[in-house]
């Protein structure tokens, strides 16, 4: 007797900190679309030497002939070669991807609070947002240390053009693009074209707009200098994206 494989058809590939936690409760609201024993499998970032029956233990059990849903921000932030989205199209070339981005230097704070409060960093545990970000970006670059790698992983996570245009270059139509700031703003609209993009009948629930944080950080936490700092870095790269991507490139004003 033939073993019946649930394939996951629906990746949301990140952005960390931009949103994935809130698309993937959503999605997996709707009867036909379920989820794997956890959100974040990470198979093709982090774990594909182990295999793609490894892959697929993760998704049995469920019913079978829906939709599977695999949300690893990693898939986007590791998107450093075109390498993989080739494996991700090569294992399904009919699956759809989300991609949620959120404004960069939002992103950044909150990934700074992450890493201290969730990864419990200890070179970080002590530091303010202006501590950590009041740093010359030359001699961050390196990226030697605990506290420049950390300095440059948040950066680099938070410039999307380069990698979204090596997963628009693959996928095409089949990625989605949207922005934290649309999900908030015209959850309905937004939530509507995720369910279409992944090709089930839309739904609603009013708890779809209960966004969750893991944590709490705002702009209010940086002062004028860090956000000067970090918009400096960071909105060339964000304006080309929103420009290629469709999105409205809403920069927030400090201390909202």
């Amino acid at each position: 007797m033939t073993q019946i494989i649930n394939r996951p058809d629906i990746f949301i590939i990140g952005t960390m900190k931009g949103g994935t936690t809130a698309l993937h409760r959503i999605l997996t609201e709707h009867p036909q679309i379920h989820s794997g024993t956890q959100k974040e499998i990470h198979y093709f970032s982090l774990n594909y030497a182990e295999g793609d029956d490894w892959y697929h233990r993760h998704f049995e059990g469920l019913p079978a002939g829906q939709h599977y849903v695999d949300a690893s921000p990693t898939y986007f932030d590791a998107c450093n070669t075109p390498l993989l989205p080739r494996l991700i199209d090569r294992y399904n070339p009919k699956g759809k991807l989300i991609l949620i981005t959120r404004n960069p230097v939002e992103r950044a704070i909150s990934h700074f609070r992450h890493l201290q409060v969730v990864n419990k960093v200890p070179a970080l545990l002590d530091m303010t947002p202006d501590m950590f970000f009041n740093r010359d970006l030359a001699r961050m670059m390196p990226g030697i240390g605990a506290i420049q790698s950390n300095y440059m992983h948040i950066i680099g996570f938070s410039l999307y053009m380069a990698k979204a245009q090596r997963y628009a270059g693959i996928f095409g139509d089949r990625l989605l693009v949207i922005d934290n700031t649309q999900l908030r703003n015209d959850p309905k609209t937004t939530v509507r074209r995720m369910f279409e993009h992944v090709g089930v009948d839309p739904i609603w629930n009013d708890s779809f707009v209960e966004i969750k944080h893991s944590n709490k950080s705002t702009l209010k936490d940086i002062s004028q200098a860090t956000y000067d700092r970090l918009f400096h870095i960071m909105q060339p790269d964000y304006e080309r994206f929103c420009t290629a991507f469709g999105i409205d490139c809403v920069w927030p004003e400090l201390g909202k």
